[in-house]
């Protein structure tokens, strides 16, 4: 772990929400969605607080560095809980620098301590760097799988 760096589970009730909620809003710029703050916080809230996602923040010297978003889902034949990374993002200035790693190192703990089944995540085939970190904490490819996808946004 980084000698200077924190992470905690972060809630709509800490103080750092607004942090979060603006790394929320840098990560989904990062991948090409249009900036709305607002809305942003509203749905990062709303999620939070009904447990639909967990959320934890890496600081740095106090300096917001990173984030990370996780959905329990049941595991219905193993009559247990999964968890499921969804988004992971590192601030700029923090790449490189381990940030990224402590993160899912640290959500993997938590994942443990809940009880979790596995923990899982998907990323984008040609994401090599993403990949090599994952591999690196130990994550494995699965095979015998196929990923589908149904749109159900009807565009205007």
């Amino acid at each position: 772990m980084i000698a200077d760096l924190e992470i905690a589970e972060i809630d709509v009730t800490s103080s750092w929400m607004p942090v979060m909620v603006a790394l929320f809003e840098s990560y989904r710029g990062h991948y090409g969605q249009p900036m709305n703050l607002v809305e942003s916080r509203h749905w990062l809230n709303s999620q939070l607080a009904s447990g639909g996602l967990r959320g934890y923040l890496a600081r740095r010297d106090g300096e917001p560095a990173g984030m990370a978003l996780v959905a329990s889902t049941a595991a219905s034949l193993r009559l247990g809980h999964s968890w499921q990374l969804r988004d992971l993002y590192v601030a700029e200035r923090h790449r490189r620098q381990g940030v990224g790693h402590a993160l899912v190192a640290h959500v993997r703990d938590a994942a443990v301590a809940d009880g979790a089944l596995r923990l899982s995540l998907t990323t984008e085939a040609d994401n090599v760097r993403a990949l090599a970190l994952y591999r690196d904490l130990g994550f494995k490819p699965v095979s015998g799988y196929t990923s589908l996808s149904l749109q159900t946004e009807i565009s205007s």
